[in-house]
């Protein structure tokens, strides 16, 4: 377990890191590019990290293990767009309908990037993990420590952002934990921690029907 456990909090650091950098260097903006309320993590990559590393052998070829994990990082890139539109009524990238873009969710150019990071991953990262891992007194028990901080933050980060889909469409809190989350990761807080979700879908539809019969 403490092996997959470090592969994640790898993979959350490098794509909070290389996300933060493409916008500073592309965009020249530096914003947030975390995906949990607390800490410097992109679950995202973190979960994609530990399915490449499940999923592709460590003798693979540097050629098998950039085709598969660039299809299996595009198809992984998608199903994350569409789950949150689904599950918040948001969605945090959009590829637009270019010729390379897929739908909007995820892009052959970055197909070629989770290629890329497979082979990192695989062939440099998880050799380099498994040793230092071994000289870590109760690797194990570090590694629990952190797997519970994670479940908590992604639950806490689940939270948060399915409250403000409530608030979208004028649901009052129900309960002393939403009116917390309605204090604690008001509109205000979340823009800062999620800059680029953006409302969309059925949300976005009720919310203007919300919005046209108050007026």
């Amino acid at each position: 377990m403490e092996f997959l456990v470090a592969v994640f909090t790898v993979g959350s650091v490098f794509g909070y890191l290389a996300e933060t950098l493409w916008c500073l260097g592309i965009h020249h903006v530096l914003e947030s590019r975390q995906g949990m309320v607390f800490g410097p993590f992109s679950q995202v990559y973190g979960i994609g990290a530990v399915i490449l590393t499940l999923i592709i052998s460590k003798n693979s070829s540097s050629t098998g293990t950039f085709l598969i994990s660039a299809v299996v990082g595009g198809v992984y890139e998608y199903l994350c767009s569409y789950i949150q539109e689904k599950v918040f009524g948001t969605v945090s990238w959009d590829y637009g309908d270019g010729l390379l873009s897929i739908g909007g969710r995820t892009h052959l150019l970055f197909c070629l990037f989770w290629g890329l990071m497979g082979i990192l991953l695989i062939r440099y990262v998880n050799p380099a993990l498994s040793s230092f891992l071994s000289r870590v007194p109760a690797a194990s028990v570090s590694a629990a420590v952190l797997a519970v901080f994670f479940v908590l933050n992604m639950q806490l980060s689940y939270m948060a952002v399915k409250r403000q889909s409530g608030r979208r469409l004028d649901l009052p809190a129900a309960t002393a934990v939403e009116e917390w989350l309605d204090l604690r990761f008001n509109d205000d807080v979340l823009k800062k921690i999620y800059p680029n979700m953006r409302v969309v879908g059925v949300v976005e539809r009720k919310r203007k029907g919300n919005r046209n019969e108050k007026e």
